[in-house]
Formats: structure tokens, C-alpha cells, sequence
């Protein structure tokens, strides 16, 4: 026959024992979520927010640009803006500072949707397609500089851009010189053309 008296022990201390089971799952949702966040990079955060989302980037050059978000790649963001008009292209590493609107705040902390074809897509990949295309761009550099061209040479860490006169086509005629820029003194290119054929 049980003995009823001891009853409310053992439902205290399952209760007790519930209780701290409660508490370390807690504990470690919490690390697994400061971790998780540990890892966040900035470009991360941008890619959270989404396509379609409009943010206020700051570059390394101190130059801000103001984007509807079109695509985040490896290595890079794009998006459009109406002044100037066209498509500009952020090289994540030249990103100073990202200003969220109040309900992207939360949004970016969250797990981005992966798409692994853009994830691949670096940098000199767009700037290959744009070069393809003799498209013509402008490009900020990290010194607050600016320069404009056709990109005539991608390589793997820097481009040779043609420098010609905005409404003229990068004849060889035309072109006044080219220089040889690396991806890591560039901040932003931007372009009017919108068939960059990339995203």
C-alpha cells in the first residue's frame, strides 16, 4: 500500500526538477543565441532586412547613400536610388555604418533567407559582368575620391578602368587613360544600366 504522506514531496521536487530543466534549457537558448549573433556579420544583417527594404549606408570614403535594397552578394550590396539615379553597388567591406529603419532593426538580427548563388557571387564577379557589358560607371573610392569609366580588365583583386568623357563610348580614341584600381580602394561603383546581368 503507498503511503498518500509522501505525495506532496515527490510533486514538490518534480516540480523543483521541471523547474531547473526549464531554467537550463533557458541557459542554453540564450548562449546558442548570443553566439549566434556573435557570428552576425554586417553584411548578415543586411541581407536579413531583405530586397525591396530601403537603408541608409554610410562608406569608409564618408560618403552616404540612400537604397532600396536589390541584392546582397558575397561580398557586396546593391541598390538602387533615385539621386543619383542607378543601380550602386557597395563593396561590404567599405560599409562604415547602416542606419535600419525601426522594423528592419529587429529584422536584421534575424536568419536571412540563403540564397547560395548570390552567396557565391563576389565582388569581381559583378564587376566582370558590368566589364561584359561596357557599362559605363562611376566608381567612389575609400580615399573620398571618384573616377569614371568602362571597365575594360576584371582580375581577381582589381580592375583596369578606361577613362573616357561620360557621353562617349570607350573607343580607344577617346580614352584619356587607364587605370588600375584595387577592389580594396574602392568603396561604391555605381551604374545607370539596370541588365547588370547578375541579379
Amino acid at each position: 500500500m503507498v503511503d498518500e504522506r509522501w505525495d506532496p514531496f515527490f510533486e514538490d521536487l518534480e516540480q523543483q526538477f521541471a523547474a531547473e530543466r526549464e531554467a537550463a534549457a533557458g541557459e542554453l537558448a540564450g548562449e546558442a543565441e548570443r553566439l549566434r549573433i556573435a557570428r552576425l556579420a554586417l553584411r548578415d544583417r543586411i541581407a536579413a532586412v531583405g530586397a525591396g527594404a530601403t537603408l541608409a549606408l554610410d562608406d569608409i570614403g564618408g560618403e552616404g547613400h540612400e537604397l532600396r535594397l536589390e541584392a546582397v552578394g558575397a561580398d557586396w550590396v546593391a541598390g538602387t536610388s533615385s539621386a543619383p539615379r542607378g543601380m550602386t553597388i557597395l563593396r561590404a567591406g567599405a560599409i562604415a555604418q547602416a542606419r535600419f529603419a525601426p522594423a528592419d532593426r529587429a529584422r536584421s538580427l534575424e536568419a536571412a533567407p540563403d540564397d547560395p548563388l548570390l552567396r557565391r557571387m563576389t565582388f569581381g564577379f559583378v564587376l566582370r559582368a558590368l566589364a561584359r557589358r561596357r557599362a559605363p560607371l562611376a566608381l567612389g573610392l575609400a580615399s573620398g575620391r571618384r573616377a569614371s569609366g568602362t571597365a575594360s580588365l576584371v582580375g581577381g583583386d582589381h580592375l583596369d578602368l578606361a577613362v573616357h568623357d561620360a557621353d562617349l563610348a570607350p573607343r580607344a580614341a577617346d580614352v584619356r587613360e587607364t587605370r588600375t584600381i584595387a577592389f580594396d580602394a574602392i568603396a561604391w561603383v555605381r551604374t545607370s544600366r539596370r541588365d547588370v546581368g547578375v541579379f
